[in-house]
């Protein structure tokens, strides 16, 4: 994410919250489309400076696209992955087991 203005309009939303309630927001999840690769190291980076990410999501692992990446985010940030999404419709967004990712990653059985 490249656009200052956006971010600008995150951390001002983040703010508003915050006067509500100072432990605000108890729950930030980034979601993340796993066509975009490496590049999602760099957008949780900005996101966590701007919005205090908690945890994440991966959408779109339903192409050609692994995921891999997920390995690497899991290492630099440590932040818990939520869920996978693996269509369009609510019933392709699953529960994020880390056994079956790592066998669909690799070609294993799980």
């Amino acid at each position: 994410q490249n656009r200052a203005d956006l971010m600008e309009e995150l951390a001002k939303i983040v703010r508003v919250i915050r006067k509500k309630d100072p432990d605000a927001p108890h729950n930030t999840l980034l979601v993340l489309d796993a066509t975009t690769g490496q590049n999602a190291l760099r957008q949780v980076e900005i996101f966590q400076q701007v919005a205090d990410v908690s945890g994440l999501v991966m959408t779109k692992l339903d192409g050609t696209a692994k995921g891999g990446v997920l390995v690497a985010l899991a290492d630099r940030f440590g932040l818990p992955i939520h869920a996978i999404g693996v269509g369009e419709q609510i019933d392709d967004l699953a529960p994020f087991d880390p056994r079956e990712f790592a066998a669909a990653l690799t070609g294993l059985e799980a």
